[in-house]
């Protein structure tokens, strides 16, 4: 009898521990919030954070997001994962910082303010300038673009700080041999000459857009003066 009962309360706590472990598993995240995200919608980041079903259990979730290597995703430098409730979770997601990108061998390459390559990638990103110009014979990811004039990267941040900063969106922007600068808009190339007073021209440009809008044309910036108020422009 002693036998029975014993084997008897042992299936009882095995049953009862069967179903708290299934209790366990059931339980879901139900609730997911982004901060820092602008690469990839919110459901896209879900389903890249979380592949498998079971990753969505909290439990498994909060011990992976202190103890597992983080998931490696394109343009993401890293995410940290907050537990608001058992259920609900906060994201904040650390984009990496891209300054512009460069065409390789059918490959977009982009790079930060320093022209290290962050990430190749078939995809062509909204916002993010095309660079030409810059001569190199090799790309090799996670390393310096190898320029001979390593400044030009404080140039091309600068660059696009400003077109940021007026609100100005471009297609590209390129440099020739004397570091001379264009600006492609449409149909509207704007020599930027040097990098002299480069917030003034960019000014310049912002406040001529409205004229420029279906015009051909090449916009003569490169022989600015703060006295000047007048600029070339050469039809096509």
């Amino acid at each position: 009898m002693r036998k029975k009962h014993r084997w008897g309360i042992l299936a009882v706590l095995f049953l009862v521990f069967a179903l708290f472990a299934a209790g366990l598993y059931s339980l879901r995240i139900t609730s997911i919030q982004y901060a820092g995200n602008t690469r990839y919608s919110d459901d896209e980041m879900s389903q890249l954070l979380f592949q498998e079903s079971y990753e969505l259990n909290p439990i498994y979730c909060f011990f992976a997001s202190r103890y597992q290597e983080k998931k490696q995703i394109p343009f993401i430098e890293t995410y940290d994962i907050e537990f608001v409730s058992w259920n609900r979770i906060e994201v904040a997601v650390y984009e990496k910082g891209i300054a512009g990108y460069v065409d390789y061998k059918g490959h977009y390459m982009y790079f930060d303010k320093d022209g290290i390559v962050v990430e190749s990638s078939q995809e062509l990103l909204d916002g993010v300038v095309k660079i030409e110009g810059l001569n190199f014979e090799h790309i090799v990811l996670h390393q310096v673009l190898p320029v001979e004039k390593e400044e030009i990267f404080n140039l091309i941040l600068s660059l696009t700080q400003m077109l940021t900063k007026y609100s100005i969106d471009v297609d590209k922007i390129s440099f020739d041999e004397g570091m001379n600068i264009w600006i492609y808009r449409g149909n509207v190339v704007v020599q930027m000459g040097k990098d002299a007073f480069l917030d003034e021209k960019m000014a310049k440009f912002k406040d001529m857009l409205p004229s420029l809008d279906g015009i051909v044309g090449t916009l003569y910036l490169d022989d600015y003066s703060e006295d000047r108020e007048e600029f070339r422009f050469k039809k096509e």
